[in-house]
């Protein structure tokens, strides 16, 4: 009724009818709820905003990969998922038995960081280590799960899965090098969640999953304290620079690939301009009178762009440019859209 104006007797009318219940009142409509927000909070997303930790999870997981292939005589294979960010609260619940719970030490004062090996994983590498079949994906698969706690290891069982995540710590002082020094080392296995905890349930934590397919399959977590990378937030932000996230067969392989690339030089005679009328009338054997001087330099373009300067030549019955100044990034380009029949170049 937006825009309607009623008189008095209506107005009456309208109100007899509410009040015999014939025409119902407009409910009035509920107030939205509001929800708190945590200004304070330490959630941050990550996924996808960090690439080069995520560049630098690949070179860690291939590193593994290539080093459990060796020690097990398995074909191994090691893929990364993006990096996520949750609390260590929440985190701690994975924590739990039968899990196996790996604290390593990151080289300096106070950091810390966890390797959580899901149920089973554990048992197979070090099946795999010793020579056991077990170790085997089809064996594992075969295998009934094992819901109740984890059973301790003994001292060979912990030697060798301390030898075979080490060759994961060096994968991450390798990888990490060029963005922060870290000196990641195996300090102890905990069966007990309550003496894994490294950090305030507040606090945020950096979760890297690597997931081991082939011969042995499960899932390793990789939680490291936002306050240990920090400082290099800046540089996991930027994209991932060749060194590190390559070898230098890879950066020589790539510097051949790009030495044989083919680029254009075309060099400028001159240019004039003309009116329509003038064009109309151009025949066979017209003169075109270009705006350059004979002994002036002609530019060279390499790729559209103004590089050098040169003095034209005839070699070999051919028409040259001898180059003598470059490269010349001030000399701006001649013309951006002429038809290509009109460009005169060398």
């Amino acid at each position: 009724m937006a825009g309607v104006v009623l008189n008095q007797d209506e107005i009456s009318a309208l109100m007899s009818a509410v009040q015999d219940g014939r025409v119902m009142p407009e409910a009035p409509k509920g107030r939205g709820t509001a929800t708190p927000y945590d200004l304070t909070s330490q959630d941050r997303v990550i996924r996808g905003q960090m690439p080069t930790l995520d560049a630098i999870n690949e070179q860690i997981g291939s590193s593994f990969a290539i080093g459990l292939a060796g020690r097990t005589r398995l074909s191994v294979r090691v893929s990364c998922g993006p990096a996520s960010l949750l609390k260590f609260g929440d985190f701690n619940s994975l924590l739990a038995p039968p899990t196996t719970v790996c604290v390593m030490t990151l080289g300096k004062p106070g950091q810390q960081a966890l390797l959580v090996l899901e149920p089973g994983l554990a048992d197979a590498l070090i099946a795999a280590a010793l020579g056991d079949k077990r170790g085997r994906a089809e064996d594992q698969a075969q295998a009934p799960a094992d819901d109740g706690p984890r059973r301790d290891f003994t001292n060979v069982e912990r030697k060798v899965l301390t030898k075979l995540l080490s060759m994961f710590t060096e994968g991450m002082t390798q990888a990490w090098a060029p963005v922060l020094a870290f000196r990641p080392e195996i300090a102890r296995f905990e069966s007990d969640p309550r003496l894994a905890v490294i950090a305030p349930a507040n606090e945020a934590a950096v979760l890297c999953s690597f997931e081991l397919e082939g011969a042995l399959k499960g899932v390793i977590q990789l939680a490291l304290p936002y306050t240990a990378i920090e400082p290099a937030k800046k540089a996991l932000m930027s994209p991932p620079k060749l060194g590190n996230t390559s070898d230098a067969r890879f950066a020589r392989r790539l510097e051949e690939e790009l030495n044989q690339t083919q680029v254009e030089l075309r060099a400028l005679l001159g240019k004039t301009t003309l009116t329509l009328r003038d064009l109309l009338d151009l025949e066979d054997g017209a003169v075109l009178t270009l705006g350059t001087s004979e002994g002036v330099p002609l530019p060279l373009y390499v790729q559209g762009r103004a590089k050098f300067t040169g003095q034209p030549r005839v070699v070999g019955g051919a028409l040259a440019l001898e180059i003598d100044r470059g490269p010349v990034s001030e000399i701006r380009r001649p013309f951006s859209a002429e038809p290509e029949d009109e460009k005169k170049a060398a």
